[in-house]
């Protein structure tokens, strides 16, 4: 049973008794709180978890991004967010909605099909995508001058490693060590 301290905001569990999901949750939420309260301060409107996700993959802010230039004139097809995203193709098209009438992304005739649309961050999207690289660049100075240099630069190797991992990218390694093939 985890051992658990008293802190300001009630009870916790101690680093050692907290399972992986509360442990990724911590920093998690440290980053997502500075990020909410900055965006609010600049005005921009609050947005839901499925939102900032659609955000973040027309923009390149979240990595894997459907468009990684955030001024990308070619912007990304529908087809492709519902395919990144996993939902039905009418709920990407209301969040799309949502987030056009608050001038986030905006909508325009792809070049080389004349039905097909193609989704872009609007002027309010790139000021938002501008943000939150700014937020989380310098929330992760503040953790490289707690842990250290060393240490952060070994965090955001593994946290990479581990993403590619868990994203199909890293195929043939197990444990950082590459597979034996079979033959």
């Amino acid at each position: 049973m985890p051992k658990l301290t008293r802190s300001t905001g009630g009870l916790r569990a101690t680093a050692a008794g907290r399972d992986l999901r509360a442990l990724l949750h911590v920093p998690q939420h440290d980053l997502q709180a500075q990020l909410s309260s900055r965006l609010e301060r600049l005005g921009f409107p609050a947005l839901r978890p499925a939102q900032v996700q659609l955000l973040s993959l027309i923009g390149g802010v979240g990595g894997r991004d459907a468009s990684a230039d955030p001024n990308d004139t070619r912007g990304v097809r529908l087809s492709d967010l519902v395919s990144l995203l996993s939902l039905p193709k009418q709920t990407v098209g209301d969040l799309l909605d949502e987030l056009q009438e608050m001038r986030m992304v905006e909508r325009f005739p792809d070049p080389d099909h004349g039905v097909i649309k193609r989704v872009r961050l609007g002027p309010k999207g790139k000021a938002w995508a501008t943000e939150v690289k700014k937020v989380s660049a310098a929330t992760e100075a503040k953790w490289a001058n707690r842990l250290g240099s060393k240490k952060m630069k070994s965090l955001r190797a593994l946290l990479e490693e581990l993403a590619a991992t868990v994203e199909g990218r890293g195929e043939g390694r197990t444990n950082g060590h590459r597979s034996a093939k079979r033959g």
